[in-house]
């Protein structure tokens, strides 16, 4: 077993290389791009939409449709030891399995961020064959990986990977805790549904009912508080600008942590009190670790699995409704309480403590050496995930 600093090498000996593959490369796959590159990996990027922090990727290759993608990876070929299709849309997973074939030397990677068995309660057949053509698979919560592997019969490994920010981004987010109690507001960042009638409005309302935010903020309003909140799309922007919430223009995610900063309290809460939407109750989302980097306590509700995770690391609250929250004067002498809890968290769920977990996972699926991080990351993986992930951990590292 390599010690901790060691790399993963592949069975030529080589430190391996990796390619992330995306429509969209969310923050997501910058966290792991950037833990990965600090640890001494080369990591490229393939993706359909330039976004925030693709500047950093060793090589990045842009394709527009089908035919370039199967292109690149057909150019690509053999110069990667792993390929990790991060996210939707499926199809792009099957495209890269049929270009490489069934003797490929690279291995396949899913990381799934979001799923349509999760979020709509029904497996489209691109779904399932991606599931299929992967060498391992990455979840966002222990519950999706239980749901997903459990109905799509997955055989091959996976594992949960928590989106922690990454220690430049707490480095590069200042904050002065001294003056914390001067903060004023609750602020949301993430999708927001836009306000209006039209067909395309109502059926969004209905497919991402979770996102159809502005009731919700427009009630804490009614109960005396100040709501901010930084939609990630133009449209919420736009159509919300007579709401009554102070809203933020899309801000550019460096630029946004900052901000956070001068707010009170951390949004976590979604259009789901009926709680029958498995994509929020099993969830644990990006704003989550966000809020954190900012050094935000939170507030979660109707969001199942975020609000367990507040509660086990006590960075926040947890509501059953959006009304008992009132106007946050009940929780005022807890503050400073959570906000010692959040300076605490913030320098230790950090992705570089984690991305042992990712390099031992692809060593896994390869069949190389393992790194031996359970010293230095024990007592942490086991709080997180549990004994027995610890013991799965030791297992498949023996």
């Amino acid at each position: 077993m390599k010690n901790h600093d060691a790399l993963i090498t592949n069975k030529e000996g080589n430190p391996i290389k990796i390619l992330f593959a995306a429509k969209h490369c969310c923050i997501r796959v910058y966290r792991q791009m950037i833990a990965l590159q600090s640890a001494g990996y080369q990591v490229d990027i393939l993706t359909n939409k330039l976004s925030y922090g693709l500047d950093e990727a060793n090589l990045l290759y842009y394709w527009n449709n089908e035919k370039q993608f199967k292109a690149h990876i057909l150019e690509l070929k053999n110069k990667y030891d792993i390929i990790s299709w991060e996210n939707e849309p499926d199809e792009p997973l099957i495209w890269i399995k049929e270009v490489l074939g069934d003797d490929k030397k690279e291995k396949l990677v899913y990381n799934v961020h979001d799923s349509d068995l999760i979020r709509r309660g029904y497996i489209p057949i691109e779904e399932r064959v991606a599931f299929n053509s992967a060498d391992g698979v990455i979840y966002v919560s222990p519950t999706i990986e239980e749901i997903c592997n459990r109905i799509h019969a997955v055989q091959v490994p996976s594992i949960v990977l928590y989106n922690y920010p990454t220690q430049k981004m707490i480095n590069e987010t200042k904050i002065d805790w001294d003056k914390v109690q001067e903060r004023k507001g609750l602020v949301y960042e993430g999708g927001v549904n836009p306000i209006g009638n039209t067909n395309e409005i109502q059926q969004m309302n209905i497919t991402f009912k979770y996102r159809n935010l502005f009731p919700i903020f427009q009630q804490l309003i009614l109960q005396g508080n100040e709501v901010h909140a930084y939609p990630g799309n133009s449209d919420a922007y736009n159509s919300g600008q007579f709401s009554g919430v102070n809203l933020h223009p899309p801000t550019r995610f460096d630029i946004l942590l900052r901000e956070l900063t001068q707010f009170k309290y951390n949004l976590l809460i979604f259009n789901n009190e009926d709680k029958k939407q498995d994509q929020v109750n099993f969830t644990t989302p990006n704003k989550l670790w966000d809020g954190l980097a900012s050094g935000l306590p939170a507030l979660a509700c109707w969001c199942e699995e975020t609000e367990k995770y507040v509660a086990k690391h006590n960075i926040g609250w947890r509501f059953d409704n959006v009304k008992s929250i009132g106007d946050c004067s009940s929780i005022e002498p807890e503050y400073m309480e959570k906000i010692e809890a959040v300076r605490k968290k913030r320098e230790e769920l950090i992705f570089e403590k984690q991305v042992g977990l990712l390099e031992n996972f692809y060593a896994h699926i390869m069949g190389v050496e393992k790194k031996d991080i359970l010293n230095s990351f024990q007592n942490q993986l086991k709080f997180e995930y549990g004994d027995e992930a610890v013991e799965k951990l030791m297992k498949e590292c023996e």
